[in-house]
């Protein structure tokens, strides 16, 4: 089935239909449960029957799927139909990524130094993202004894699980997290440029919250698709 195989089997199997099919799927698309074949022809002013063939073939691609409706009245029960087509639990997540993808081509078919460009990016989206969740600027925050590195982890672990990057604790390091999911690249991606995306993301989100306090350093393993953030104070340096 086309859903199962994600954003990219989606949009090239869309980029194939008829134009009726494509009318059809918009108008199944409008609406966010079951409908009838009766109601898709009234609002597309056709006849049930020339909605009937390309809605037939939307099912057999997996982009439509159809399901009894309960019975009101005598007679059979209708069939409703409902677009699968960005839907499903993943498609936010699998469509973001496909617009990463993008951008990471972009960046490196146009820019002289594509790790340079996407640094900045990274640079960006870490302030857009602690913007938008209100979050204090640290930057430039003296070490201080006050410093708790401990908090400081559990903040972090909160905000970038809130911004799609599944921190978990570490099960043997206290100062360090495993991101178990990235919002813009697929986990075993180790493209060069979709990495410094990330890395730089991260590490400007540590620096705007933590100042001179911590410096945080980026570890991907490659058998396990996860990523490790750890997370060191520099009080103890401060101190000596």
């Amino acid at each position: 089935m086309v859903s199962e195989r994600g954003i990219d089997a989606i949009l090239t199997t869309i980029a194939s239909l008829t134009p009726a099919q494509q009318a059809v799927l918009r108008a199944v698309s409008l609406h966010a449960g079951p409908v009838t074949i009766a109601d898709l022809a009234q609002e597309c002013g056709l006849h049930v029957n020339t909605v009937r063939e390309p809605l037939n073939v939307l099912v057999s691609l997996g982009l439509v799927e159809r399901e009894r409706m309960p019975v009101s009245g005598r007679g059979r029960p209708s069939w409703g139909y409902t677009s699968r087509t960005l839907s499903g639990p993943n498609s936010p997540t699998d469509l973001l990524r496909h617009l990463f993808r993008s951008t990471t081509r972009w960046i490196r078919d146009s820019s002289d130094d594509p790790v340079a460009a996407a640094t900045s990016l990274g640079q960006y989206l870490g302030d857009e993202a602690l913007a938008m969740a209100k979050v204090p600027d640290h930057l430039g925050r003296p070490v201080t004894d006050q410093f708790s590195l401990a908090e400081h982890m559990t903040k972090i672990r909160v905000f970038l699980t809130a911004f799609g990057f599944c921190a978990e604790s570490h099960p043997t390091n206290p100062t360090a997290l495993v991101l178990r999911a990235c919002p813009f690249t697929d986990p075993n991606d180790t493209d060069p440029v979709a990495m410094a995306i990330q890395r730089s993301m991260l590490y400007r989100v540590i620096e705007r919250t933590g100042g001179n306090c911590v410096h945080a350093t980026l570890r991907h393993d490659e058998d396990s698709g996860t990523c490790e953030l750890v997370l060191v104070s520099n009080r103890a340096s401060a101190a000596s």
